[in-house]
């Protein structure tokens, strides 16, 4: 690199520890040194950001703040999402943005179109290990769009984007300082599981039920900061799809917020392969306060964006189920999943009209480490304990011999609510690998399979009972 780009970075290089709420107040552009900024697209300046900060830091300690940085194709991939980019004054809100990929995205966006855009643009960040290569992508961004006619004016918000504007927070209704919502909310929000008396969880009750996800928060709050018929892209993992857990927000924000496009990874790897995550991610965009319409449901085999993405537009009834009320999303990986879609909802009836009701399996095993026996011991009450890999097609079966996992569980007072009765059930894995040549794997589970009259069940599995004389929680 050339001294002159050396001499602009140590320009804005001045600016990385300011006061916590600060606007950048940057240099004259030198119109010579764009050749040498052009070398690179902003997605590509923010993937070098990104790994100078993994070289800085360590994979347990960024798992642990919930931080998998967005690789450049899927940046660009959700950038390209929104369909409005109006002319004039557009606001973006990006909130966890990491080293600003995503606010990278949108500016590389703009930087090719005709007429001026001035982007205002709201990060939240308050990961003070991640402000000086944040500062240096929003300042790369800067520089660029306002060489080809934009101009950008950006701030870091290095405090708590949940707790700064959760419910009640007077920039949650009037806008931040006073400014009308956002026009676009990008995020690669962190995720990890927060206790539903954390601070956050408390923030928000309107949204929260049983062990809530950071990343969901993220999504509501950024909701309430749009303005109406602002764009929502945000890339997450696709458990809030359905079950129980995220009912109460699926209810609130699918009663804000229209799907327009949902993008399923067919992979569970190469989304974030870096990082070595293992996740099913998918990427939503979502306008506030548009009426229903057709989904565009799309699917990549992996973060190649360009190849290969199967394409199909969707009924809005066919992916939000409404039948329930509870807004369970399902989206089928392709045709054929369609198809099989089809043929169980035309299935005359359903559990609730047989009597059946299906669980989950009570037992958390790194909650109930004191329960959790290898071996029987003599004088001492126990009961089979059950997990995912005691289940094959149609069969329950139950080591005889020690395979170096728990197998039995201690049945005593502070048990019994993590036991249930030994009858019939049908015991389906909860997870199944998508390279699995059966990805529903159920077993059948009989009273004479107990060498007691409990049988404990581990939390990766689904059981299947008679609803009368069971009392295991539905």
């Amino acid at each position: 690199m050339g001294p002159r780009v050396w001499i602009f970075r140590r320009g804005f290089n001045k600016l990385l520890y300011s006061d916590r709420r600060s606007k950048a107040v940057p240099p004259a552009i030198d119109v010579t040194m764009m050749h040498t900024i052009e070398t690179e697209s902003l997605t590509a300046f923010a993937a070098r950001q990104q790994q100078a900060f993994e070289c800085a830091t360590t994979p347990a300690r960024r798992k642990r703040a919930g931080h998998f940085g967005t690789p450049a194709a899927i940046a660009e991939f959700m950038a390209r999402l929104p369909s409005r980019m109006p002319l004039g004054t557009v606001r973006i809100l990006d909130p966890g943005a990491g080293v600003g990929t995503l606010s990278a995205a949108v500016c590389q966006r703009v930087q090719s179109l005709p007429g001026r855009r001035n982007l205002e643009i709201d990060v939240w960040e308050n990961d003070e290990h991640l402000a000086p290569f944040l500062r240096r992508t929003l300042e790369q961004c800067r520089a660029t769009l306002e060489a080809h006619g934009h101009q950008v004016a950006y701030t870091i918000h290095r405090r708590d984007f949940i707790l700064d504007n959760a419910s009640g927070a007077k920039s949650l209704f009037d806008g931040v300082g006073g400014k009308s919502g956002y026009d676009v909310a990008i995020m690669n929000p962190p995720y990890f599981k927060l206790r539903k008396d954390s601070d956050h969880a408390r923030a928000m009750p309107g949204v929260v039920h049983g062990q809530p996800n950071m990343y969901a928060l993220f999504m509501a709050v950024g909701c309430e900061l749009l303005r109406d018929g602002g764009d929502l892209v945000a890339i997450t993992p696709r458990s809030y799809f359905n079950g129980p857990y995220f009912r109460r927000f699926r209810r609130w924000f699918f009663d804000r917020m229209t799907a327009r496009q949902i993008h399923v990874f067919e992979s569970r790897t190469e989304a974030f392969q870096e990082a070595s995550v293992l996740q099913e991610n998918v990427v939503l965009w979502a306008r506030k306060g548009a009426v229903d319409s057709d989904v565009i449901v799309t699917t990549s085999a992996g973060r190649d964006l360009t190849l290969g993405v199967e394409s199909r537009t969707l009924p809005y009834a066919a992916v939000i189920d409404p039948t329930s009320g509870d807004r369970t999303v399902r989206v089928s990986a392709n045709r054929m999943d369609e198809a099989i879609v089809a043929l169980v909802d035309a299935f005359p009836l359903r559990f609730r009209d047989l009597g059946l009701k299906i669980s989950t399996g009570p037992v958390v095993t790194f909650r109930a480490t004191e329960h959790l026996l290898h071996e029987r011991t003599s004088g001492e009450s126990s009961a089979p304990l059950l997990m995912m890999h005691n289940i094959r097609p149609f069969a329950t079966v139950f080591p005889k011999k020690p395979n170096g996992k728990p197998r039995h569980f201690r049945v005593c007072e502070a048990s019994r609510p993590l036991l249930l009765p030994a009858k019939r059930y049908v015991l389906l894995k909860r997870f199944s690998a998508k390279e699995e040549r059966r990805r529903l794997v159920a077993g059948v589970f009989e009273h004479g399979d107990s060498y007691s009259s409990s049988v404990a069940l581990e939390n990766h599995l689904n059981y299947v009972y008679k609803a009368s004389g069971c009392t295991g929680s539905a």
